[in-house]
């Protein structure tokens, strides 16, 4: 497929939209970067074509940069889910900056009390799941609870977690145990901006692998 505008460009367009004004530590409100919401969002979108014309479903949306990145990639239409009220405001004001308020939805609600009927779709629409999931340091196992959701309703899933063996490991046996498989796997260095008081740095990076699942059949 073809996306009418240059990567560089988008970059820039996702890097000018606002952040969080007051991240609350218990929910790991890290900001993704720009650079790696649209190179996550590329790799979906050009090497296995699962956002054009789908359905974009993107939990833990925060600010919304997955979402607003995944809306230039031509999807029927796109839903952010966030439990922070103060987060879902702050992405509604990217979308109207944006001019996307006919293609994202933002919803305010816990990600484990979300579900689609996927009846209301025509059969040629997949559900595409993009999601940058909280990775449990502030609450064990706080992935989990995306993942579930996720499982329920998606045709493919792209997750962002650690990249660390027995992350691995766990993850495995998970998607495995509900049904579904690791397709595709690759390390991926991701930037966390400084959030709050007792970062030290402006900048960290942070070593990462970016998951594609996939039912099983």
């Amino acid at each position: 497929m073809a996306i009418a505008i240059k990567k560089k460009n988008l970059i820039s367009i996702i890097q000018k939209t606002a952040s969080f004004s007051n991240p609350k530590i218990e929910l790991e409100q890290y900001c993704i970067d720009a650079i790696s919401a649209v190179d996550i969002v590329y790799f979906a979108g050009f090497e296995f074509n699962d956002i054009y014309k789908n359905l974009i479903i993107d939990l833990g949306t925060g600010t919304g940069r997955l979402s607003l990145a995944s809306s230039f990639f031509n999807p029927i239409k796109v839903i952010g889910i966030d439990l922070d009220w103060n987060a879902i405001q702050i992405f509604k004001r990217n979308i109207l900056q944006l001019k996307l308020h006919q293609v994202i939805y933002p919803i305010c609600m816990d990600v484990s009390h979300f579900s689609f009927n996927k009846h209301f779709l025509l059969d040629d629409v997949q559900i595409t799941t993009i999601m940058n999931p909280p990775f449990g340091v502030q609450r064990k196992r706080a992935d989990r609870v995306f993942l579930m959701s996720a499982f329920t309703y998606s045709d493919v899933i792209y997750s962002i977690h650690l990249d660390h063996q027995d992350v691995f490991k766990f993850i495995s046996k998970f998607v495995g145990k509900n049904g579904w498989a690791i397709d595709y796997s690759f390390p991926f260095q991701m930037r966390l901006e400084r959030s709050f008081p007792f970062h030290s740095k402006k900048m960290k990076e942070i070593n990462v692998r970016i998951y594609r699942f996939i039912k099983q059949i």
